[in-house]
């Protein structure tokens, strides 16, 4: 049996009374992000700085929607470590064969954790943007000579590759054991994304029928915990073995 089979089929196990906390955890950040959208888009428009029809902004309000668009930023990354504590409950699901749905708010419990967890999501936001950043580019600069399928499958594996060297790991490090040092989970782990990236790569090809059933809303709300759970149960067998965490 490969590794990837044995992963996926402990994630299986550890779902096992499980689910249900999952699916209100993952439902919990999907309510969040709507809102906060709404929350921009619903002054945007009322205020005519969007156009509805196009998403034009209007040419003599762009601060305005400078402003909206820095205030939903804000926001974003207020409730961003709803997203570590949904990886939280992976984490203790794969780990701990059990998790609770209050570890979905772990790290809102604490000042100092809240502001350590918003430090490191602002850090690997940004790195992630940035290595993004050159496809976007080109994507201006082509314009219309380059098909737009073409690039979006460029932007969607870049960006694939971005995630999976300087993301995915000090994320999912984090989840584990957030007690180390930040520079471990922004830094740290940089090495150990490249050395492992082959693995990761291999556990998420071997699982593209359940990423693909994220595109629609009720499979995902199985899908998604089940491989969160891989994913993480796949990092701290990693970790494990290289005496990370």
């Amino acid at each position: 049996m490969s590794k990837e089979r044995i992963i996926k089929k402990q994630a299986r196990e550890a779902l096992s009374g499980n689910m249900t906390a999952l699916i209100a955890g993952f439902l919990t950040i999907t309510v969040a992000l709507v809102a906060v959208y709404y929350i921009f888009v619903t002054p945007a428009v009322a205020l005519s700085v969007v156009d509805p029809d196009t998403d034009a902004v209007a040419d003599d309000k762009e601060l305005l929607y400078m402003l909206l668009a820095l205030g939903a930023l804000a926001l974003s990354m207020f409730v961003s470590p709803l997203v570590n504590g949904f990886l939280k409950l992976a984490a203790d699901t794969a780990v701990e064969g059990r998790c609770e749905i209050a570890d979905l708010f772990y790290y809102f419990s604490r000042p100092s954790l809240f502001f350590r967890t918003l430090a490191v999501n602002a850090v690997l936001i940004s790195i992630f943007a940035i290595i993004s950043l050159p496809v976007d580019l080109a994507a201006l600069v082509l314009g219309n000579s380059v098909p737009e399928a073409v690039v979006v499958i460029v932007k969607v594996v870049w960006r694939l590759f971005a995630y999976i060297f300087f993301v995915h790991y000090p994320l999912a490090a984090y989840a584990l054991d957030e007690k180390r040092p930040v520079h471990f989970y922004l830094f740290g782990c940089i090495g150990f994304s490249f050395r492992y990236s082959g693995a990761l790569l291999r556990l998420i090809f071997s699982m593209f029928g359940w990423i693909a059933l994220c595109f629609f809303v009720l499979p995902a709300l199985y899908a998604v915990p089940y491989i969160s759970v891989a994913l993480m149960n796949s990092a701290r067998w990693l970790f494990a073995m290289n005496q990370k965490i």
